[in-house]
């Protein structure tokens, strides 16, 4: 099952991922990949984006608002090459992982538009034997492009809502529990 959990921006999917990551664990399924929560300055704002090895727990901050000296890499955030590449070593290493549920935050323009970030993996994403099961958070504006890449018949298109948010964490684990053989 290839779960793409989608919704508008700001909406809550990153927290529901993290929420059923738990869940999902404690169903006896072993989990890896990344999970990307915000980085939020003292009133609450965001300032960049924070990543997590689900396998290892480490995390590194991949992208910041950009300032005013610096390039944008992606919509108004500035990504370090050395953020990219550990965290293209991070999903690499999911990806060879002996895992039941692979987790993506997430699959943007960076990989569909510019063929960079995390773009190496779509072939392997692609394929039911290599990733049986997997969530991948997604824009709205890029489900339907990601889908098409992706050319899987197993994918469940979970959209976040203010209204559905705070039960999704159990959703996405009665998700994963239909899996187990």
């Amino acid at each position: 099952m290839f779960i793409l959990l989608t919704g508008p921006v700001h909406e809550g999917k990153t927290t529901a991922c993290w929420k059923a990551i738990p869940g999902i664990r404690s169903a006896g399924f072993k989990v890896a990949g990344f999970i990307s929560p915000p980085l939020l300055n003292a009133e609450g704002g965001k300032v960049g984006i924070e990543m997590m090895d689900l396998t290892t727990g480490k995390h590194q901050t991949f992208a910041r608002v950009r300032e005013a000296n610096e390039t944008t890499t992606i919509g108004v955030y500035h990504i370090s090459d050395e953020a990219i590449e550990w965290a293209r070593r991070v999903l690499a290493a999911a990806l060879l992982a002996n895992t039941d549920w692979l987790v993506i935050d997430e699959i943007g323009p960076l990989e569909l538009h510019q063929g960079a970030g995390f773009a190496f993996a779509l072939p392997a994403l692609a394929d039911p034997l290599r990733v049986p099961n997997a969530i991948a958070i997604v824009r709205e504006t890029l489900i339907h492009e990601l889908t098409e890449r992706l050319g899987r018949t197993d994918i469940v298109l979970v959209r976040v809502t203010v209204q559905n948010r705070g039960q999704l964490p159990a959703q996405l684990v009665k998700l994963a529990k239909s899996t187990k053989h």
